[in-house]
């Protein structure tokens, strides 16, 4: 049972200090936030720990008391993995901050999950070391959260995306017990790999606290080479052209018209990328400058007949920035078109084009405009459905309707409904269509093995008919 809000504060305050634990009004309405659209869930508190002990207790604590726990990060998510729709605290690890080992022998780094992927990838940069998951908000997201979603970005188009570089994991159960799994070995089949199962389950399973990620050391060569199209279509089509004739490189987006018409408000665009229908921006690395430029002459012969004009090569680091501007900007450039609801849909690769002709076909049918970008490299394609004019019934309607059209094509291309923010809040209803009633079942009896009292991150996922509200 709930003992007074005011005792469980006075005792939180106790485990975490004064400055751990906060319930200004300001405050929770900020951390009742995350990306996802405008939606807010105040929480009742804001809890922020130091160390894993610290969490331990928390956790046990609020698991005596059924209180309602949603783990957060950096708050970047767009499903609503980090809204605290059942009220409780939010516990923020932000906190736990430090990165507490670099092993230049054995390429690996120990990290909290606190660190900002962003700040992690430039310390390893400057001892030539090399960490390659880099979602779109690495400047703000943090390890605990690119790991809770599995979060990927542009070079999991060679690199993968978080799962694929964590060997160990530190992680506090719902209870308050601690996980120590796995470690430095590149090997290790001793019993269930439960790092792999937690990656990805968006702190519903336990809370990670640390993780130990695997390096490769810095490519000493990058190179971006953008490529016009004066088709969507030809240009979603030539990505699989790119990889079927040997090409690999560590970042293939796609940017369609209207994105790029959006980024060109708020940024300006380099001469001629203003009027294409599509743009293909690739990222090439290895040992050498000279080899990139002769692989990026030979991918731009082999697209030749398709494209739109001569591609653009960029060398000098300034310059690739200024490139990559246009697709780290585009999120924003389109928040600022208009209120707007985003279906992270993937499909095999050779089945992209097609997911190009159902994404503009579901909006269509609805009234609505689609802006469609993503990583084309892994088939992973970002349909942002606008708001416009709409009233908010209209829009409702409407956009709900686009979106389970789009999803249902995407099921039937072999697709997924997510492929890199995860389930979490919005994306609930739709599991039903893509994961059987059996599958379903082992998931959630998996979150009760886990979690028996069900305070870790409730309401994300699944659908439940008769919700548990811890009191």
């Amino acid at each position: 049972m709930f003992g007074s809000p005011q005792d469980l504060l006075l005792t939180l305050r106790q485990v975490v200090g004064d400055d751990g634990v906060k319930s200004d009004i300001d405050v929770l309405r900020r951390y009742g936030r995350d990306e996802t659209e405008d939606l807010c869930f105040l929480p009742d508190a804001v809890v922020r720990p130091r160390s894993t002990g610290d969490v331990a207790k928390v956790l046990e604590l609020a698991s005596r008391h059924r209180v309602p726990v949603t783990p957060r990060g950096g708050g970047t998510g767009l499903s609503g993995g980090a809204l605290p729709v059942h009220g409780g605290w939010i516990l923020s690890l932000e906190r736990l901050d430090r990165i507490r080992r670099v092993d230049d022998r054995n390429l690996l780094v120990e990290v909290e999950a606190g660190v900002v992927t962003g700040t992690l990838q430039r310390h390893l940069e400057e001892q030539k070391l090399f960490y390659p998951p880099d979602p779109a908000s690495h400047e703000r997201c943090m390890i605990g959260g690119n790991i809770a979603e599995d979060s990927a970005g542009p070079r999991s188009c060679k690199y993968g995306s978080t799962r694929r570089w964590v060997l160990g994991l530190e992680a506090v159960l719902a209870d308050g017990r601690i996980l120590r799994i796995g470690g430095d070995n590149r090997k290790d089949v001793a019993g269930y790999d439960l790092a792999q199962l937690l990656i990805g389950s968006e702190g519903s399973l336990a809370v990670v606290t640390a993780a130990t990620l695997r390096l490769v050391p810095l490519p000493p060569a990058r190179l971006t080479l953008a490529l016009p199209f004066a088709d969507l279509e030809a240009a979603a089509s030539s990505v699989t052209e790119i990889f079927r004739r040997g090409h690999n490189p560590a970042a293939c987006e796609i940017l369609e018209r209207r994105a790029l018409e959006a980024v060109g408000t708020i940024e300006p665009l380099p001469r001629g990328l203003d009027a294409l229908e599509a743009l293909l921006l690739l990222e090439l690395d290895g040992r050498d400058a000279e080899s990139l430029i002769d692989d990026a002459r030979r991918i731009a012969d082999d697209l030749a007949g398709d494209m739109a004009g001569e591609p653009i090569v960029a060398i000098d680091a300034s310059d690739q920035r200024r490139l990559w501007r246009i697709r780290d900007r585009v999120g924003e450039a389109v928040k600022g078109l208009s209120a707007y609801k985003e279906a992270d849909t993937v499909v095999p690769r050779s089945a992209l084009a097609e997911l190009v002709h159902a994404a503009r076909r579901a909006a269509s049918e609805q009234g609505l405009e689609a802006v469609c970008y993503g990583h084309a490299g892994d088939g992973n394609l970002h349909v942002n459905l606008l708001k416009g004019s709409l009233s908010e019934e209209a829009w409702t309607r409407r956009r709900d309707a686009a979106e389970s059209q789009l999803f249902a094509a995407v099921i039937a291309l072999g697709g997924s409904i997510s492929g890199e923010h995860g389930i979490g809040w919005t994306q609930r209803r739709f599991l039903p269509l893509l994961r059987s009633d059996a599958l379903i079942d082992v998931m959630r009896r998996l979150k009760e093995a886990f979690d028996p009292v069900g305070i870790l991150n409730p309401g994300k996922i699944f659908i439940e008919p008769n919700p548990r509200r811890p009191r």
